[in-house]
This record gives C-alpha cells, sequence and structure tokens, in this order.
C-alpha cells in the first residue's frame, strides 16, 4: 500500500524542518501500483486469444481494464475533518465525530463502524496504519500503540510488552 501526503514541498531549509517535526494534513491510502502488473500480465496473455477467437472475444481485454481501474481509483483518503472512502463505483465520506469504532474484518482490512451503526470499508489501510490514523484523528480516535501511563506508579508501558 502506498500513503502520499498531501503537504506542499517545503520552501527552504527551515521550513523542512519544522515539516519533519509535524504531521502531513492529509494521508491517501492506495492499492499499490505495482498491481498493475498483473492487469499487464492478462493483457499480454489474452491477446493471442482475443485476435484469434473472433471479434467477440475482444471483449476478454474488459477483465484486465477493470483491474487496472481497481487499482487506480480505490483509496482511502484521511485529514483532520474526516476520511474518504473510494471505491469503483461510488465514495463515502464521514467525519471524525460520526466514527464509533474501527473493526478489522477477514482479509485485515479495516472496516469504520458509524454511530448509525453503518459499516464503511476503508479500502488500503491496515492495522499497521492506525498509529497514522489516530494522529490525523485529532485525538478522536486512541492509538493503540501508545505509551499508556499507569494512574498508580506513573510509569510508561507499551500494550504489547510482556511483564
Amino acid at each position: 500500500m502506498s500513503e502520499t501526503p498531501d503537504n506542499p514541498e517545503p520552501e527552504n531549509a527551515a521550513n523542512e524542518d519544522t515539516r519533519a517535526a509535524s504531521q502531513p494534513s492529509a494521508l491517501t491510502f492506495r492499492i499499490t501500483p505495482v498491481a498493475l502488473l498483473a492487469a499487464v500480465t492478462l493483457v499480454a496473455g489474452a491477446t493471442p486469444v482475443a485476435w484469434s477467437a473472433g471479434p467477440w472475444a475482444l471483449s476478454i481485454y474488459l477483465v484486465p481494464l477493470a483491474i487496472a481501474v481497481w487499482v487506480l481509483r480505490t483509496r482511502t483518503t484521511v485529514n483532520a475533518e474526516g476520511v474518504t472512502a473510494r471505491r469503483v463505483l461510488g465514495s463515502t465520506r464521514f467525519g471524525w465525530d460520526e466514527l464509533a469504532s474501527l473493526r478489522l474484518d477477514q482479509k485485515r482490512w479495516l472496516r469504520a463502524v458509524l454511530s448509525s451503526g453503518k459499516e464503511v470499508e476503508l479500502p488500503a489501510v491496515r492495522v499497521r496504519d492506525l498509529p497514522r490514523l489516530a494522529a490525523l484523528s485529532g485525538g478522536r480516535l486512541a492509538d493503540p500503540t501508545a505509551p499508556s501511563r499507569d494512574a498508580d506508579t506513573g510509569e510508561s508501558e507499551r500494550p504489547d510488552s510482556a511483564e
């Protein structure tokens, strides 16, 4: 999956230091463009069949075209205002205040559970992306990898550490 920050490039070295310390204003999670190789491979393999079986067989090119459209269109964009999940035939936008929880589905994709009960798949967003989602949510989504403070001892501990 590739993530692309939607920030402009810094103008000078001083801005570069401040940009490194700050979070990007938006992140875009996409299906990796390497998946387009599958479409190219299908085109190469389908060409002998498509040209020898008659004019109707040219429709076999619709399969790699559909794969290419899926790879290029499917994405999730996250910013401080909310989340936009874009699929091949539509998109869903919701604000952070509408988000009730996140759920992990069987394919390791994340689903957003809205306060209305509706579930929205977040394409190309995996569990490993939760810290970045939490950072852009402005504290409305808890970061599961952040150290937590023990109220009695004041010690910080990671949730995945074993004692």
